[in-house]
This record gives structure tokens, C-alpha cells and sequence, in this order.
């Protein structure tokens, strides 16, 4: 009598879907994975929210942008030669 290697135990003969011994094995986690889940969510969801409220409230003003573009004329030199 032969038995069947681990693989066979948890999948079924198609090679899709959950075998019943795999649900069985996977109940006791599905309640930890799911609060993982919503905690890792809101960590994300705290950071990323934090950080646009960050950048909304900061002012860009200070920043010099240089003109790359051939032809296109400097205003932030002209506007810090008339601030002095």
C-alpha cells in the first residue's frame, strides 16, 4: 500500500482549487492573515495620506526652476535681480 506524497494531500485531481484537508489546514490562519491584511492596509493608507498632507501644505515658491529649453527666457533671475 502506497501512500500518497504531501502534494496530492492538498490539491485536487484537476491541479485548481482547494482540497478539503487544505481548508481545514488553512481555517485556524484565515482570521490572523485577514487582521494582517487590514493592519498593513491602514499603515499604508496612513503613510501615503500623511505624506500628500505633507506636500499640500509646503510651498514651492523658494524652489528656483532653471529653463532647459532652448528659446525660453529665465524668469528667476529677473525676479531675484528685482527682490534686491
Amino acid at each position: 500500500m502506497t501512500t500518497p506524497n504531501r502534494e496530492k494531500l492538498y490539491t485536487q485531481s484537476k491541479g485548481y482549487g482547494f482540497s478539503p484537508a487544505l481548508e481545514r489546514t488553512r481555517k485556524p490562519f484565515q482570521v490572523r492573515n485577514v487582521l494582517t491584511l487590514v493592519g498593513l492596509l491602514t499603515f499604508t493608507g496612513s503613510v501615503y495620506a500623511y505624506s500628500m498632507m505633507a506636500v499640500k501644505q509646503d510651498d514651492f515658491s523658494d524652489v528656483p526652476l532653471p529653463s532647459t529649453l532652448p528659446g525660453v527666457k529665465d524668469v528667476t533671475n529677473e525676479h531675484k535681480n528685482t527682490e534686491k
